[in-house]
């Protein structure tokens, strides 16, 4: 399994999309069209980190407890290979499942092994309040052979479109914004 800051990374990519497209098939399939405006989100995202208190990892967690604000462009070329990415994480050790997909509401669980015996699961909620603004929470759990003991991450988000505009933010590349 890679180190629980790359697991981190990898599933807050994941979250990102489901955040700022927010659409799944019934078939554990990303919708062709999402159900958002494409352009320029800013989301704001608060973590509580648990299992790391006496680690090396609890600066890690310390500073992922602060709120965080970041950009990220969707546009239809992005949308597509997200989709793409999301469908081939299941076939490298990450299955999807419990998805429930209506007019206001995803979710799904994700579950991740890893051939040195690593696992990671997350539980995902996102609600669709319209086409430019959506919040979810994410429910997080890492055990990694290196750690001394499981740890948890409990995420809340609220994403917002700025504009059709992404302006300097490129697709496929966030912008820290504090």
């Amino acid at each position: 399994m890679k180190n629980p800051c790359a697991t981190t990374r990898s599933l807050l990519l994941i979250i990102s999309l489901a955040l700022s497209s927010a659409a799944m098939r019934a078939q554990a399939q990303l919708s062709d069209v999402p159900p958002v405006s494409m352009g320029l989100w800013q989301t704001e995202t608060t973590s509580t980190v648990s299992g790391v208190e006496n680690t090396p990892m609890a600066g890690m967690a310390a500073a992922m407890g602060r709120s965080h604000v970041t950009q990220s462009c969707l546009t239809p070329d992005k949308w597509e290979s997200d989709i793409q990415g999301l469908n081939a994480r299941q076939q490298h050790g990450c299955t999807l499942s419990n998805l429930h997909q209506d007019a206001h509401e995803v979710s799904f669980d994700e579950a991740c092994t890893s051939e040195r015996g690593g696992a990671t699961t997350a539980h995902i909620d996102i609600l669709i309040d319209s086409s430019d603004h959506t919040h979810g929470t994410v429910l997080m759990k890492i055990a990694n052979p290196a750690l001394p003991q499981p740890m948890t991450m409990t995420m809340t988000m609220i994403s917002q479109h700025m504009g059709a505009s992404c302006g300097d933010v490129k697709p496929g590349e966030g912008k820290m914004i504090r």
